[in-house]
């Protein structure tokens, strides 16, 4: 948030149509007239207060910005597609369940040109216009709010200070945050381990004997969280959700699921089991029960969709969570398919509901949630795949997981960075990465190299591994979890958006790390610390680095893919560009000054 925030002396009083500072708003609701008035303005900032109407349902945003130089529009949904939109062609769904409302134009300086975000980040909210309006050569967006009664203003924040985009971004989650009405849920330790997946590895195909074969082998790599995915509640291995619902153990695969959680465990790693809540499976025993409190069908699922508004729903929910958090002493839960409850036309509210919107329930439901299993757990893990990785959610959920991108190098790569940007600070997962064991080695390194920034997932079946591929996982799971301050934590810069984040930096305490994942000059300077780290993940050998720093630096180690030490270069290294024969998919340890 803007510090030291001056009143706009020259503000107008409130009208439905504003235009300072090259931004031009105009607001509308479905019911009376809505008002519009500029609160606070620091440099370049300015927060817009919008009031709706009594008795509105609806509230209509409309407002351009000049483009000016910008190459691209960063926003939350896009992953790989970036690019200028034009208005006409740029459509999107916020909610609690869905994203973020916010977005910002970016130049090819990587410097934020116009960031808006909006305080309302849990009803429905339709992007009707996102992009650029060829009439008038301005960047436009035109949201329409659902309201649910009373309610607060409703602030437009546009931020065009021309600072790296990143830390603009960073300052409107700062924001997000202090809008909150609790605070986000606390990350133990544990969500920071790298975490071995069993859903592209085995699928349904899961035994309680495999899946303990894997967590040893697991452990011995340097994993330290195992998620058991779907599978574990039913003997069917079709990969449909018919069974989902009434959340039983599948006996004839898992044997007592007490007794295996206690042994993977007891091997040194946490335990996540996966669930899909919202799903009622078409032959779950469950159906019997709540066959008439649906939102609507997933015919591909094979399930229908379970009506939070009900407070017996929610209460099952609940139950079911506690039960297998009590019963099997499991670290926590994978949530899954949460965005399922978005469903673009739910029916009325019928009798027998509390709640009148889905959004509020499923918020209701998360809180229920949050509070039942930290009683009984205080560290217990919840994770939320993209793209219910918004900021309301960090109320309810402490790991978030890029959405589903098997084997995708760039978006597993974009992904992640995109909810590092959108969540500072808190503990992302890459999406399970997967990888060929007859292949190279080299290129599966590649494939742990793209979420380098985020907490590593893999779903490979160990036991296939060649020694070259076991060497090269352990390497970098080990350098990994050495670094996870910096890689996790750290502040990050991604830059150029609109090339998918050829160049990344971390920077955290008394290190830099640096992955170049396109060959282009990787630049150290006086602002990095005396320890830089270049990774090499451009997909050939050599890195180009440009060197700024006044006093130089000096090549302290080289290791291969596998972590093995190279030859040295010439250790000094003089300001300017130099060529530093790093192998592919390898390192380079520098002390800069």
């Amino acid at each position: 948030m803007p510090t030291d925030p001056v009143t706009l002396t020259t503000a107008p009083p409130p009208v439905d149509s504003l235009d300072v500072q090259g931004i031009r708003l105009h607001v509308e609701a479905d019911t009376g007239k809505p008002v519009a008035k500029i609160a606070t303005v620091a440099p370049d900032v300015l927060e817009i207060h919008v009031t709706a109407p009594p008795g509105a349902g609806s509230l209509d945003l409309d407002w351009d910005v000049p483009v000016d130089d910008a190459t691209v529009y960063w926003q939350p949904d896009y992953a790989q597609r970036r690019h200028l939109p034009a208005e006409w062609g740029s459509r999107r769904s916020v909610s609690l369940l869905r994203s973020a409302p916010v977005g910002a134009l970016v130049d090819a300086a990587d410097r934020n040109v116009a960031c808006w975000s909006l305080s309302e980040t849990s009803h429905r909210i339709q992007v009707r216009r996102e992009g650029v309006r060829e009439e008038s050569a301005r960047f436009r967006c035109t949201v329409r709010i659902a309201l649910s009664g009373t309610e607060d203003p409703v602030v437009l924040r546009v931020d065009r200070r021309r600072r790296a985009y990143w830390s603009v971004l960073a300052d409107v989650a700062a924001w997000w945050d202090a809008l909150l009405p609790e605070p986000p849920m606390p990350a133990p330790p544990a969500g920071r381990a790298p975490t071995y997946c069993t859903w592209y590895s085995m699928h349904q195909e899961l035994t309680a004997d495999r899946v303990e074969r894997a967590a040893a082998d697991a452990r011995s790599l340097g994993f330290g969280s195992l998620i058991v995915d779907d599978g574990w509640q039913t003997d069917d291995t079709s990969r449909g959700y018919w069974y989902c619902g009434d959340w039983e153990v599948a006996a004839g695969k898992m044997g007592d699921l007490t007794e295996h959680v206690a042994r993977v465990r007891a091997a040194g790693l946490s335990y996540l089991l996966w669930l899909a809540p919202p799903l009622l499976g078409r032959r779950s025993p469950a159906r019997a029960r709540f066959a008439d409190r649906t939102l609507g069908s997933l015919s591909a699922q094979d399930a229908d969709i379970l009506d939070p508004r009900y407070p017996e729903v929610r209460a099952h929910l609940t139950d079911v969570c506690a039960r297998l958090l009590d019963s099997t002493d499991v670290d926590g839960f994978k949530l899954d398919f949460l965005d399922a409850w978005l469903v673009a036309d739910p029916p009325p509210a019928g009798a027998g509901t509390d709640v009148p919107d889905v959004e509020s329930a499923v918020a209701r439901w998360l809180t229920e949630l949050r509070a039942e299993l930290t009683r009984r757990r205080s560290t217990v893990l919840l994770e939320f795949r993209q793209n219910y990785t918004g900021p309301a959610m960090q109320r309810y959920g402490n790991l978030f997981r890029a959405a589903d991108c098997p084997m995708d190098i760039v978006d597993n790569r974009t992904r992640t960075l995109d909810v590092r940007l959108l969540l500072p600070g808190r503990t992302v997962h890459s999406d399970p990465i997967l990888w060929n064991p007859t292949g190279s080695a080299v290129y599966a390194a590649e494939q742990l190299l793209c979420a380098l920034f985020s907490v590593p997932q893999v779903s490979v079946e160990l036991s296939e591994l060649p020694a070259e591929h076991r060497r090269m996982l352990s390497h970098w799971l080990g350098f990994h979890t050495a670094h996870s301050d910096t890689l996790v934590v750290g502040a990050i810069e991604p830059s150029r958006p609109d090339l998918a984040y050829p160049v990344v930096r971390a920077r955290g305490d008394g290190e830099t790390i640096v992955a170049a994942y396109a060959k282009l000059p990787v630049t150290v300077d006086d602002t990095d610390p005396a320890t830089v780290i270049l990774v090499n993940a451009t997909g050939s050998d050599g890195l180009l680095v440009d060197l700024t720093a006044a006093n130089g630096a000096r090549v302290t180690a080289v290791r291969d893919h596998c972590g093995d030490p190279v030859p040295l270069p010439a250790t000094a290294l003089s300001p300017g560009l130099t060529r530093i024969a790093v192998p592919r998919a390898g390192l380079v340890e520098l002390s800069v000054g």
